[in-house]
């Protein structure tokens, strides 16, 4: 794609450079050329993304717009339902499955005017540390880390400007640092989940995926909003909107960060974690001070993945036996899921509550402590992506040994738990031109301070800009 964000694309659509036709065309022939070997795509909507392109064209010509979302193509991950479309949690149970309705997320998007270009590979029902088939942008070798895989690579790759995700444990802002793009996890229940394939009800977000903070930002306006149809739902307080608190006030310039606090939590938290990736955490800290932003070393409770498992594991097996898949089509799951959702069966009711009791007792500490900080900043997974053989397996991370699935989700599940908005973005790449993820976790509601921050320091470095190695292909 010649754009490098949803706000540079929006300004031609805008001003006419370019019609919401010619840029779905451009994007279907990015899709063509790449997807091949990224096979980040489940199914590509080429005939009714034209179709919206020419009603986004018409309604353009009559003075109709919409919203910077106006003409521009997005990508959904498999498990929102797009009305027509194939929705198959990429499982052979769903695999006959066309969603009768759209998601409320696809509803708000399509009234933003973003053109749906498709849907994107995720694990069997979210329910892995990666997405298979999908190969990872930057090396072909390397996983894309987390169940929204696909959209992020897709967004990675130029096939898509934009992508929704969702995480249950890290599974957006995995990806993002994993593929080298910017993903937002924004407050629990901010985004609504009607329409959505469950994994785990208490632990589930919605949320985007796109090249820049202001990308993120960008949609993440267009899909908030409260929801009756989702129990979960929530009404954010009274604000202006994301991209305002980005871009500043009109007259008034952008808004700084001078005067803002951000956490850095202890190493034991994050513990162990690749030097590379500590290296590019502390130089992000050096370059947000010079903005102005005082840094503060905090103390984090650190949950365990026995926690996090104790909750997610009975509530994924409660979802699928609600919808009437799990035991009756048992034998159509892969190995892995149909064993976690045995797991699921067996942790006893008291178990499960005494975990949401820890967990509550572990928010409640970690909302009490951020009244001391606007933000904390730490990294997003401990190592760069990791080699496709060993998802799922063991790896060694600065001399210790780890399950990987355990590595990539211990530093981000706990903000799941807690429900807080929390950005990943690009700081850097390794030695071997693989990227780093760090992200910035926030308030409840204050998705616009930590895409403030993260915009700021996207402002000052250009991780987030830098192009795909030209020889990726020999990786595969």
């Amino acid at each position: 794609m010649p754009y490098t964000s949803i706000r540079e694309a929006a300004d031609e659509i805008h001003s006419g450079i370019i019609t919401p036709t010619e840029m779905v065309l451009e994007t279907l022939e990015q899709i063509d050329e790449t997807d091949g070997d990224i096979q980040a795509f489940v199914t590509v909507i080429r005939e009714q993304a034209l179709q919206d392109a020419e009603q986004a064209e018409r309604e353009l010509r009559t003075g109709l717009y919409r919203s910077p979302l106006h003409g521009i193509p997005i990508a959904i991950k498999d498990l929102i339902a797009v009305k027509g479309v194939p929705t198959t949690a990429s499982s052979k149970v769903l695999a006959e499955n066309i969603a009768t309705e759209n998601a409320m997320v696809i509803e708000q998007l399509r009234k933003a005017g973003a053109i749906i270009i498709g849907t994107t590979n995720t694990f069997e029902f979210a329910y892995g540390p990666y997405a298979p088939p999908t190969r990872n942008p930057w090396d072909h070798t390397r996983t894309t880390g987390g169940s929204s895989g696909g959209s992020a690579a897709a967004v990675a790759a130029g096939m898509t400007l934009g992508a929704i995700g969702t995480d249950t444990g890290g599974s957006i802002r995995i990806p993002a640092a994993c593929c080298g793009i910017t993903g937002l996890k924004p407050t629990y229940g901010r985004v609504s989940c009607y329409g959505v394939i469950p994994l785990s009800w208490s632990l589930d977000h919605v949320g985007p995926l796109g090249r820049s903070a202001e990308d993120c930002a960008i949609m993440f306006d267009a899909i908030a909003k409260y929801d009756p149809r989702d129990p979960n739902s929530v009404s954010g307080p009274p604000s202006r909107p994301a991209t305002t608190l980005i871009e500043g006030v009109e007259g008034r310039g952008p808004l700084s960060l001078q005067g803002l606090r951000l956490g850095i939590p202890q190493d034991a938290f994050v513990d162990p974690i690749d030097p590379e990736v500590r290296l590019a955490w502390k130089a992000a800290c050096r370059v947000l001070e010079e903005e102005g932003i005082e840094i503060i070393n905090v103390e984090l409770p650190r949950p365990t993945m026995d926690l996090y498992r104790t909750i997610q594991k009975p509530e994924a097996t409660l979802a699928h036996t609600q919808k009437g898949w799990y035991p009756t089509h048992n034998e159509l799951y892969g190995d892995l899921v149909r064993t976690r959702l045995q797991e699921g069966r067996c942790i006893p009711a008291i178990d499960y509550l005494n975990a949401q009791q820890e967990r509550r007792t572990f928010a409640s500490s970690l909302r009490s402590l951020m009244q001391r900080v606007d933000a904390l900043v730490l990294p997003t997974v401990p190592t760069p992506a990791i080699p496709l053989e060993l998802a799922g397996k063991t790896i060694e991370i600065d001399g210790h040994t780890e399950d990987a699935t355990t590595a990539y989700l211990r530093i981000t599940m706990p903000f799941n738990l807690a429900g807080l908005p929390t950005v990943a973005f690009p700081a850097g790449f390794s030695a071997t031109g693989l990227p780093i993820g760090l992200q910035v976790a926030g308030r409840p509601f204050e998705e616009a301070t930590v895409l403030r921050i993260v915009h700021a320091y996207q402002q000052m470095t250009d991780w987030h800009q830098r192009p795909l190695p030209s020889n990726t292909d020999q990786n595969v």
